[in-house]
């Protein structure tokens, strides 16, 4: 007997149906935030000066826009993105950019026509804290790729906290 599947509407990661709930903060199916809140809990656990816990739940709200996902979160996930991948800011100062971003209805994006290639299964499945380290920046590096037509936007909003 086959497992049905359940494709997350964002990421098109396919996976096998839990039933869980679908997601209420990002365009994710139940199953694929099971998934990120694995990596999350493995990340945030590791207590790494780098904080890469913070890049990671950039990629993983950048790559989950659309839907029910608000614009505001969209928003501070690419200049976290673009802070932490361009600017080489650790994940602890891009966490206090976002504290300090002047607060303002940000406008939804639309989402890449494509999704990015790598998603929160592949940094899963890294074995030692290294290769997690660098499955998160690969997987950050290519959701931002993704939403390359809006560079020049988060570039702009990001400019005052530089």
């Amino acid at each position: 007997m086959t497992a049905n599947k359940i494709i997350c509407p964002a990421c098109n990661l396919h996976l096998v149906d839990q039933q869980l709930a679908p997601s209420d903060r990002y365009n994710a199916s139940g199953e694929c935030l099971d998934l990120f809140s694995q990596l999350a809990d493995r990340t945030f656990a590791l207590e790494d000066p780098d904080f890469h816990y913070q890049l990671a739940v950039d990629a993983y709200s950048a790559q989950h826009a659309g839907g029910v996902a608000r614009g505001i979160t969209t928003a501070y996930a690419l200049i976290g993105l673009y802070l932490a991948l361009e600017q080489q800011f650790s994940g602890r100062k891009v966490q206090h950019v976002h504290s300090i971003i002047a607060k303002q209805q940000w406008t939804p994006l639309t989402p890449p026509a494509q999704p990015a290639a790598i998603t929160v299964q592949e940094v899963l499945r890294t074995h030692t804290n290294e290769e997690l380290y660098t499955g998160i920046r690969k997987w950050a590096t290519s959701v931002w790729n993704s939403w390359a037509l809006q560079h020049e936007w988060v570039k702009e909003k990001a400019a005052p906290y530089i």
